[in-house]
């Protein structure tokens, strides 16, 4: 269960740093709250320790797996976020790329 509440808050984590560095892109209002997404800063600290956290706990206090689910996530959500909001196809390189990183974060996950 710590995983997954990890997983779920790193996921949240990434979806709002996302929207906090690509989001002046899509709308003024990123532009015209700026202030509001700097802000926003804190609580996204305070999770991603939170996660981390549960994280080190599920694999024993091990650090490479905290890695290696903030890089496979990271990626995940970039992809997803950016084609959603960018309509930006994927290419078989990336494709393959975002493949690699859901491998990741699978093993990571089943292998102890």
């Amino acid at each position: 269960m710590k995983l997954v509440i990890g997983v779920a808050l790193l996921t949240a984590v990434y979806a709002i740093a996302w929207h906090q560095l690509y989001g002046q892109f899509i709308s003024d209002f990123y532009k015209k709250y700026e202030n509001y997404l700097i802000l926003l800063s804190i609580p996204c600290t305070w999770m991603s320790i939170k996660a981390i956290a549960l994280i080190s706990d599920h694999f024993n206090g091990k650090m490479w797996p905290n890695r290696m689910f903030t890089f496979g996530i990271g990626i995940i959500m970039f992809t997803t976020l950016t084609t959603y909001y960018f309509n930006e196809k994927l290419s078989i390189k990336t494709v393959t790329l975002l493949g690699l990183s859901c491998l990741i974060v699978i093993l990571q996950a089943i292998w102890k």
